[in-house]
């Protein structure tokens, strides 16, 4: 079976022709997949026309082997205007197409041989837009960037894409009048050329009317803070999805649906209605790890989302190593006037640990007992920093007992500092790059409050970069420094040790830092912490690693030791994150093994 080519429309001189153009990705989209056994080759056409025509076709779903001719007689008949219309989309306005069918392999084939002939061209495009709108900034980033230039081949989803974002813009900006007083394409047939005209009129421009917030978390008051849309502001489409985002992340809600109905307008004003379904209160935490020298470590939370109808919010936390080390406490949290950037907080902890070792024979135990105030004030930059200022009291007992002996040393500070910190990953779960970044600097003077006087800042960071066969590189690193005068003495609990699962594995848990004159380890005035970690994908799940760490905490930067650490270890992808495991040794002592066991997201 054998279909002729086409009629077409013979081309008068300086006749025209008005084009109704289509999307050829619109249709595409919307076909059915082809599931059918019968197959469609072109001959004759660059691909990017092959392409086009394919995605004009009909669909050929309902096309069997089996079909009988008469069926196959009207998909050729129906594929004819298809195909000139797909031509004319990409600017090939005589193209010819001799399509047959035949059976092959017992099956139906269709073969297109396509006559292009020459493209059209744009010799002019007349765009116009007026209206209140024609002065905006988007409308005339919009124009700036016309869909033609002289004398390009006349692809009409170009045009087509034009007028989607000049509709798009009206219907984002609340320009809800905006219409096309002209938009067609002349198509000289004789010349090969076109002439583009389009006049788009945006009319005025509507407001925000009335908001209308239907929630039962907040008491009116506070929620106004919550409030980025108001009436009489322009409309933006935007700013209501922004609005949404605002309410969402607030904690308070589980589901935010905003609705504006420009149909019920009134003075071309928009009515608004937010509805916000409420999240549960409470939510909890539990996170479980295991190190060969601490044992298990047990972390649990309880997140309270809202205390009051201020939005007050609780968080309280217990951390509890099987080594004998307790810290609890909880943070009161106040969102101040634009919650989203900014809130002011208490922060309460209570620290609580034992230690005992024996030395030369005679059985040394230490006793911490540590609690902290603090009263801080955060907001969130626009390139999303963290920012903490705060001030603290702080409080810590020490007690050395030596063979029945105790020994007490107790220190009280006021301190006063800030903290900055920011995380950038592409996933929060599982990121495949991203960096983490953080610092704090603080200090007491024994004028205020405090027994001693004292400077401390430190800076933490992690590099975290995934290469194109899966696996990942992880860079991690500390510094500290303390400056102490000379009369005072450096509180126990402000020294840095390092050692053990986030900072040097291969040895204990903060057991790498200075010695007393009994050989227990106390803080020193400074950190250095570097690690460096390969993974390598074994299977969809499961990864191995290895890693180097090295670090110490000294007193003097002139005469101290880094103690280094290696091992190698085992990453399966839970739906919580990462699993880790990790066997690792010190450089020193081959044959003292640590293990290691976490869960949580790598940055």
């Amino acid at each position: 079976m054998k279909l002729k080519p086409g009629y077409r429309l013979s081309a008068l001189a300086l006749a025209t022709l008005v084009v109704s153009t289509a999307s050829p990705a619109a249709e595409q989209n919307n076909k059915e997949p082809e599931e059918s056994p019968v197959k469609v080759s072109i001959q004759g056409a660059e691909p990017s026309l092959e392409e086009n025509l394919r995605a004009y076709l009909p669909s050929l779903r309902n096309l069997k082997c089996e079909s009988p001719t008469e069926r196959i007689e009207r998909y050729v008949d129906a594929a004819q205007p298809k195909l000139t219309k797909g031509a004319e989309a990409m600017g090939y306005f005589t193209a010819k197409f001799d399509m047959t069918s035949a059976r092959q392999n017992n099956c139906w084939n269709f073969n297109i041989v396509v006559e292009p002939g020459p493209t059209v061209t744009v010799a002019k495009s007349n765009i116009r837009i007026t209206g209140e709108g024609a002065k905006s900034d988007d409308f005339k980033a919009i124009a700036s960037e016309p869909p033609y230039t002289d004398h390009e081949v006349l692809v009409t989803q170009k045009y087509e894409d034009f007028k989607s974002s000049l509709t798009r813009a009206a219907s984002r900006l609340g320009y809800f009048d905006a219409q096309f007083v002209e938009r067609e394409i002349q198509v000289n047939l004789d010349s090969r050329q076109a002439v583009v005209n389009l006049h788009f009129d945006t009319g005025k421009r509507y407001q925000f009317g009335q908001v209308d917030v239907e929630q039962d978390v907040l008491d009116q008051k506070f929620l106004k803070r919550y409030l980025r849309v108001e009436a009489g502001e322009d409309y933006n489409s935007e700013d209501l999805l922004r609005q949404q985002r605002l309410l969402e992340n607030s904690g308070y809600y589980s589901d935010v649906q905003i609705s504006s109905n420009y149909q019920n307008t009134e003075n071309n004003r928009v009515p608004v209605e937010i509805k916000a379904l409420r999240n549960k209160r409470y939510a909890y935490t539990g996170k479980l790890a295991f190190a060969s020298d601490d044992g298990f470590t047990i972390e649990g939370g309880m997140n309270a989302r809202w205390v009051n109808r201020k939005g007050h919010k609780l968080d309280i936390a217990l951390l509890y190593t099987q080594s004998g080390y307790l810290k609890t406490g909880f943070k009161y949290i106040v969102p101040l006037w634009e919650p989203e950037h900014e809130y002011a907080g208490i922060d309460v902890s209570w620290i609580k640990s034992k230690d005992s070792i024996d030395f030369a024979g005679i059985p040394l135990a230490t006793y911490l007992d540590q609690r902290k105030l603090e009263f801080n004030y955060n907001r969130r930059t626009e390139s999303d920093w963290q920012q903490t200022a705060f001030i603290s009291f702080f409080e810590e007992k020490f007690r050395l007992v030596i063979d029945g002996d105790s020994i007490p040393d107790n220190t009280q500070l006021t301190l006063i500092g800030a903290r900055v910190n920011k995380t950038k990953t592409t996933d929060p779960l599982y990121p495949e790059k991203g960096w983490r970044l953080s610092g704090e600097i603080k200090g007491a003077h024994k004028s205020v409050l405090s027994d001693e006087t004292l400077l401390q800042a430190r800076v933490d960071g992690k590099y975290l970069h995934s290469f194109e066969n899966g696996s990942k590189a992880i860079a991690r690193g500390a510094v500290g420094a303390t400056w102490v005068e000379n009369d005072s003495v450096m509180p126990k609990s402000l020294g840095f040790t390092t050692g053990g699962q986030d900072s040097v594995r291969g040895f204990d848990s903060n057991a790498l830092g200075e010695l007393d004159e009994y050989g227990e380890v106390t803080g020193g005035k400074n950190l250095i912490v570097t690690s460096l970690e390969y993974e390598h994908p074994m299977t969809e799940k499961i990864s191995a690693a290895v890693f180097a760490d090295a670090g110490s905490a000294f007193n003097d930067w002139k005469n101290y030791e880094l103690h280094v650490g290696a091992g190698v270890g085992i990453r399966y992808k839970s739906p919580l994150g990462p699993v880790r495991l990790d066997l690792a040794i010190p450089k020193n002592d081959t044959k003292d093994l640590h293990f290691y066991f976490s869960l949580g997201p790598d940055l």
